[in-house]
């Protein structure tokens, strides 16, 4: 009657009447269908509903006290709660309920651990961040939120709070520093939501914020990959820490949550995708399925990627003007380039920016490939963010490293230099090496045949990218042998055609593109089946023999061979470009100088700086990494000529050579000279200027390395020039460089030698502050007082040593003596021992690379098939590497880290295998990325362990037998418990039971909230272990007697199993946090 009248109060006061009478009189207590307790929890909610607290609260006062917390934590009574366990002392646990709840700062308040008081503190600022909320009490809570960070040395909270202090202050350096913090922790998240705050939010110098973006958009990436199908322990943490820091948790692998009032972006971007999300609330959280979690998340690392991205390619970054560095006047007033000579710090900061810019290329273009195809649309944004050329950014890093006009000496003055100036961070490395490489199969791919096989500058294109992303000559080699089996191929069915038809047509072969940049190294061996080498072939191998077979004189000799095919063919596309043609010169004229100032004592060259510094930028890009700096000097100074007066005379010879390529002497139509200063173009390029001062170098130094007749060829055409020059200037006002004009009319007027000099350091000083300077040969010994010199020693140059010498000379012996070498190389084109030894060469590379290639693919077939055999365990491991897959935190150890003991490996070679990854491509690009990666001082991970030291270490193996007694518990004691648990939760919610007993509602949801909230307290004790990585510690699990605590629960007149489960449950938490604390 009282329930049916909804007066609960008086029906638990009548059952407590008739317990107590039948106690009084001794009688047996018959068992009732109700409690008291029920009749109060009913009583209770009806008075909530009535919004009388006063009442309701003296009503719970007489329940059990875990009752009371369960109800009031069911109807969100947060205060109460909290209030009841700080009666009961149980300060911490009310501190928990007030955070799991989102009063963060009550909570903060509350509890006494300050690593928990810290995560309030950070939850609190991250919200107030989000929502815009108070700035000033942001920065305080965050400042306290920091100090408690350090004290208990707790790394990520550190990073979050710089990252909160950076977007509250916008400050850069707060969000530097979040940003390499996150990095070490492999938190590509908080590092990715880093750097796009930097680059939306700061002020700061356009090249500083550049320098993190290859880096933070490489680690996007990587996200992205861990999101699609986690592989290793690495991005297993990188997606656990991703799912936190955008608050989102998993229940299982099928469904996440995120709570309903969540501030960030993931949330809105789920509503987009689902407009019926908002119905699939459980309580206050959304339940979503996790793949649309992580289609959420791609969508939102897409958009970050555009935005940072955007950004970075609408600044503009520190360079030298164009029209400064050729002497030409600035007319934009809104220019921001330097102009003025570069100092070294602004030419790394300059080439630096160009490389992260050539990397950020390479991102997008890798993103295309990396992100879901479901967003097809949103990715059709990335080809609008890259320029209308999308390997633009290529050519422009090229132009800056190979320019038309003078190589600033800036970048190479010394090996540090270089190194310092030239070599990309390792961070950058991946994606600039492959920007560059696929640049330029971009470029061989949209070549016809002819360009392909004739074009000297589009082979040296390739040289420059490859040298600079350190895939050369692998990658040339490549390109060579697939153009050569293409002629070939095309030259046999050409035959072949020929001789199904007969031949009275005549043998002459007709239709092939690009035969003159082919040679026939046994052009007259009729017997013999023809193979026909690439010409740029001819320049590889000279390269080939100075730096790696450390020979000079072979090297003279290719380069010899490779020019005379430019100059005796004359053709276009083979003649390359008027500064590629200097630079080749000037290249080749500074070499062989350097090896005649060693053979000939007491010799001088009179060199201009740049020169110097371009010996040592050729030695950088050429020389293998492990060299120590000045190998260059090694070489010249291990060369041991037979006969040293013949090899005088065969430099000589060469050099000459080079002055009639230089001024026509081989081939009229061949005049780098004239053809330099035949169009306003080169004039403006600065490839005229830098023409010139080779030609005047050669003139200043002809008494020393050339032949009599070159000074007056290389005078010969100077009244032509200046000629040239002034019409220019009247044609094309303001486009010819003053500095030009002087320096032609200063030599034109020269009587001796120092007047060309004294022009020609002039004119050097004007372009970029530069001197000539007097080398000549040193090799001091190891035991020599002071600084040791080993190469060509420079100083200051004495112009007046040059005062005697006639600028022009006389016209006697007008014929160079050919050397012997050459003067052969010039009459047997058609027998070319060279070409030969250079396809034997190529012969024997290709069969090592069969046997190599064989090699692998039997390895390659060994593991594919291990992988095969264990795919279904490989399977599990990479399901129980899924965030949320099940109540045991599994913890494995493999190459990227150890779960048992929390520690990061150095990445080795080794890691950078995929199990889908080509094998020798993927062994090439490990080796270029290690390379760079341990010559790189700033690496973030040098300095920690690798997988085989730390898989040794006692530490790791007492961690791993403590795990593997943890192990064994959990499934045999603490899952079985869960489980129940578990189906207890779902019985009380299907129970017929209940819905049939009048005043059970609200003790059937008591119950159900007490066994989910044990099961909560089991799992996050579990998370804690993880977290702390506390296997071992403790006396053992207390025992609990289930059968005691069905007597306990007899009391009740409710099915005992859910007491059973809420006191093992409790029982078991309360012994875990226990013993691993």
């Amino acid at each position: 009657m009282y329930c049916q009248e909804e007066l609960f109060e008086e029906a638990a006061m009548a059952v407590e009447k008739y317990e107590e009478m039948l106690r009084a009189k001794t009688l047996p207590i018959s068992k009732l269908s109700y409690s008291a307790s029920q009749f109060y929890l009913e009583a209770a909610a009806k008075y909530l509903s009535a919004n009388k607290m006063k009442e309701m609260m003296a009503v719970l006062s007489k329940l059990d006290t875990e009752d009371q917390l369960a109800f009031l934590k069911s109807r969100k009574r947060l205060a109460e709660a909290a209030d009841l366990l700080n009666r009961e002392g149980r300060r911490e646990e009310a501190a928990l309920l007030m955070k799991q709840h989102g009063c963060l700062l009550e909570a903060a308040r509350l509890t006494a651990d300050k690593d928990f008081q810290a995560s309030c503190l950070l939850a609190a600022a991250r919200l107030n961040v989000a929502r815009d909320s108070d700035v000033d009490h942001t920065k305080t809570i965050l400042k306290e939120a920091l100090d408690l960070c350090h004290q208990t040395n707790q790394v990520s909270g550190i990073a979050e709070a710089h990252f909160l202090q950076g977007v509250v202050l916008r400050d850069f350096q707060k969000l530097k520093d979040a940003f390499l913090k996150f990095d070490t922790l492999n938190h590509s998240a908080g590092a990715v939501e880093a750097l796009y705050e930097a680059t939306s939010r700061c002020e700061a110098k356009p090249e500083e914020v550049l320098a993190l973006a290859p880096w933070g958009l490489e680690v996007l990436l990587n996200l992205v990959r861990a999101l699609k199908r986690v592989t290793n322990n690495a991005e297993k943490e990188m997606v656990k820490s991703c799912f936190e820091f955008f608050g989102i948790s998993q229940v299982d692998a099928k469904y996440c949550q995120i709570a309903q009032n969540d501030p960030g972006p993931i949330l809105r971007i789920i509503f987009d995708l689902d407009l019926n999300l908002r119905e699939k609330k459980t309580k206050d959280h959304f339940l979503i399925m996790t793949d649309q979690v992580k289609l959420a998340l791609n969508k939102h690392l897409l958009n970050r990627l555009c935005q940072i991205t955007q950004s970075l390619l609408r600044k503009t970054y520190p360079g030298v003007c164009t029209r400064f560095i050729v002497g030409l006047k600035c007319e934009d007033g809104n220019c921001e380039d330097f102009h003025r000579p570069l100092r070294r710090h602004e030419a790394k900061c300059l080439v630096q920016s160009k490389i992260h810019l050539v990397a950020i290329n390479g991102l997008l273009l890798e993103a295309k490939k990396v992100f879901p195809k479901v967003l097809a649309e949103e990715l059709e944004e990335l080809d609008y963010i890259l320029p209308s050329n999308k390997y633009g950014l290529c050519r422009s890093f090229l132009d800056v490293l190979f320019p038309k006009h003078f190589h600033q000496r800036v970048l190479s003055e010394n090996p540090m230099a270089c190194k310092e100036v030239l070599k990309p961070h390792y961070k950058s490395f991946k994606f600039y090496r492959s920007a560059l490489k696929e640049y330029i199969h971009f470029l061989f791919q949209n070549e016809r045949a002819r360009s392909r096989r004739e074009s000297t500058d589009l082979w040296l294109s390739a040289m420059q990218a490859f040298l600079l992303s350190s895939s050369y000559p692998d990658e040339l080699e490549k390109l060579l042998h697939q153009e050569e089996d293409s002629y070939n191929r095309e030259l046999k069915a050409l035959q072949a055609e020929k001789e199904d038809r007969g031949q009275g047509r005549g043998s002459r072969i007709k239709g092939i593109e690009g035969k003159f940049g082919m040679l026939a190294p046994n052009k007259d061996d009729e017997s013999a089946e023809k193979t026909h080498l690439c010409f740029i072939r001819l320049l590889e191998d000279s390269i080939h023999q100075f730096y790696v077979c450390r020979n000079p004189e072979d090297h003279k000799r290719r380069f010899f061979r490779f020019m005379n095919v430019l100059v005796k063919r004359c053709k276009e596309p083979l003649i390359p470009s008027i500064g590629n043609t200097v630079a080749l010169l000037e290249f080749q004229f500074i070499h062989c100088g350097a090896v005649l100032a060693r053979l000939r004592r007491n010799s001088i060259l009179c060199l201009p700086k740049s020169y110097i510094a371009l010996l040592h930028y050729w030695e950088f890009l050429f020389s293998k990494k492990d060299r120590e700096p000045g190998d260059v000097f090694a070489i010249i100074q291990e060369y041991r000529p037979k006969d040293v007066n013949r090899a005088i005379q065969d430099f000589r010879f060469h050099l000459s050579y080079l002055v009639k390529v230089l001024c026509g002497g081989e081939n009229e139509n061949f005049n780098v000279l004239l053809d330099a200063f035949s169009d306003i173009d080169y004039v403006v390029s600065g490839e005229a200027e830098r023409t010139l001062v080779l030609c005047l170098v050669m003139l200043v130094n002809a008494g020393e390395v050339l032949q009599p007749s070159c000074k007056p060829l290389l005078s010969r055409h100077f009244q032509e020039i200046e000629a040239r020059l002034q019409l220019m200037s009247l044609e094309c006002p303001g486009q010819v460089p003053d500095r030009l004009l002087r320096a032609m009319k200063r030599v034109l007027l020269a009587v001796n030698v120092k007047s060309v000099a004294e022009a020609l350091q002039d004119l050097l000083f004007e372009r970029d502050e530069e001197y000539l300077m007097d080398c000549h040969w040193r090799w001091d010994s190891g035991h020599t007082k002071g600084t040791v010199v080993r190469g060509l020693y420079h100083e200051e140059v004495r112009l007046n040593r040059l005062l005697s010498v006639d600028p022009v000379g006389h016209l006697a012996d007008t014929e160079c003596e050919f050397g012997e070498d050459e003067s052969e190389e010039l009459a047997l084109e058609d027998r070319d021992h060279l070409l030969a030894a250079i396809l034997s060469q190529k012969q024997r590379k290709a069969s090592i690379q069969r046997k190599l290639r064989r090699a692998c693919l039997v390895v390659s077939l060994c593991v594919s098939w291990r992988r095969r055999a264990g795919a279904q365990t490989e399977h599990s491991r990479e399901e129980g590497r899924e965030p949320g897959a099940g109540n045991f935190k599994k913890a494995d150890v493999d190459r990227t880290q150890c779960d048992l003991c929390g520690v990061k490996f150095t990445r080795g070679p080794e890691n950078y295998f995929g199990p889908d990854q080509a094998f020798e491509e993927a062994a090439s690009e490990a080796d270029a990325l290690s390379r760079a990666e341990l010559e790189d001082e700033d690496g973030q991970e040098k300095n920690s362990e690798s997988y085989e030291q730390h898989i040794r270490l006692e530490d790791h193996q007492r961690q791993q037998r403590a795990y593997q007694k943890y192990s064994e518990f959990f499934h045999e004691k603490v899952e079985p418990a869960i489980g129940e648990g578990k189906l207890v939760v779902q019985d009380i919610e299907q129970s017929v039971w209940v819905r049939s007993h009048l005043g059970s509602k609200e003790h059937s949801h008591v119950l159900q909230r007490k066994v989910q909230e044990n099961i909560k307290k089991v799992l996050d004790t579990v998370e804690d272990l993880y977290r702390r990585k506390a296997w071992a510690g403790g006396k053992g699990p207390r025992k609990w007697d289930p059968d005691a605590v069905r007597t306990q629960a007899l009391r009740a007149c409710v099915p005992v199993e859910p007491f059973v489960v809420i006191s093992g449950l409790a029982v078991m938490g309360s012994w875990l946090k226990q013993k691993y604390q």
